[in-house]
């Protein structure tokens, strides 16, 4: 029993050396690591990017590796999660040779929903299944703000410093109301996105996850302006027309009584885009409204030019 035991012991032992053997032998070494350095920029206007400005911005990257899966195509794992202290950021002992995607997000300080931390999770989510959130489900939450960048490459000795400038990933849809008497008050209601996938799609794409819940805005100010405005920012949306106005609608309520405008046009459809302004404005006497986009969003509309106005 006691030489059994003996022999038994030797041969775990001896299984432990090779096993560690076996893993120090799958280490890369020295020369076949690397680093990379990143500027990180942010661009809330369409003018020159500047750079992250950190006061006023909470900043994550999500690194992750490719790796080749059994049918050929390569996957990506979540490697690395930092929060972005400076707009200079070092990452150490990448293994060259290899496949990376860096995501870059960033929202206004004190914005809510946090960044999510993805790498401590229990089942830590692929580069293709992991979200951020944008708004929590509230009606109120239509002012928020969502920055991303991705950066893909090789690791290699020659990397050397990479720049990537995060764009605004949000828009928005804002009515104007022109030479509309007597109003008391405006509502815009429509639904919106709460959460997005960070990776995107096919490349540039905002892919957004979950169904949409109401998002509504009330004013009772300035009224009596010629031209009255009320904006929700929403994550990107192929169509918003609702001919009947059962979600999405403008209602105007004046002395004489309330009136509802369901959210449509005589276009096809009704877009929102990535950083970009959807203007519908009260047009033909139909009650549809007329459509146009904001395009360089910051030159043309000032609500959302400088870093941070409407915060």
């Amino acid at each position: 029993m006691s030489r059994f035991f003996l022999l038994s012991s030797m041969a775990i032992a001896l299984a432990g050396a090779l096993s560690s053997c076996s893993s120090e032998s799958n280490l890369l070494p020295e020369s076949e690591r690397t680093s990379t350095t990143f500027h990180i920029g942010l661009n809330t206007q369409s003018r020159a990017a500047q750079s992250l400005n950190l006061a006023n911005y909470d900043a994550k990257m999500y690194l992750y590796e490719g790796r080749d899966n059994d049918d050929g195509t390569v996957g990506y794992s979540q490697v690395r999660e930092l929060e972005l202290t400076d707009n200079y950021l070092t990452v150490e002992d990448l293994n060259t040779k290899t496949s990376y995607k860096a995501v870059f997000l960033a929202v206004p300080k004190g914005q809510t929903p946090k960044l999510p931390d993805l790498y401590s999770a229990d089942i830590v989510p692929s580069y293709k299944e992991a979200t951020t959130g944008y708004i929590n489900g509230n009606e109120d939450e239509t002012d928020k703000h969502i920055f991303r960048s991705i950066l893909s490459f090789v690791a290699s000795a020659n990397t050397g410093t990479q720049s990537t400038v995060l764009t605004r990933q949000n828009g928005a849809l804002e009515v104007r109301i022109k030479n509309i008497p007597d109003m008391q008050s405006v509502k815009l209601q429509v639904k919106g996105h709460t959460t997005m996938y960070i990776h995107d799609g096919t490349g540039g794409q905002v892919v957004t996850n979950g169904e949409p819940i109401v998002l509504s805005k009330t004013i009772t100010d300035g009224l009596g302006a010629s031209e009255v405005r009320v904006k929700i920012n929403l994550l990107p949306q192929e169509n918003i027309t609702d001919v009947a106005g059962t979600d999405n609608y403008l209602e105007i309520t004046t002395s004489v009584g309330t009136t509802k405008y369901p959210i449509k046009s005589d276009h096809s459809t009704i877009p929102i885009y990535p950083n970009q302004i959807t203007w519908l404005t009260l047009g033909n006497g139909s009650g549809n409204f007329d459509v146009s986009f904001s395009g360089n969003i910051n030159i043309e509309d000032e609500e959302w030019g400088g870093w941070i106005d409407n915060f």
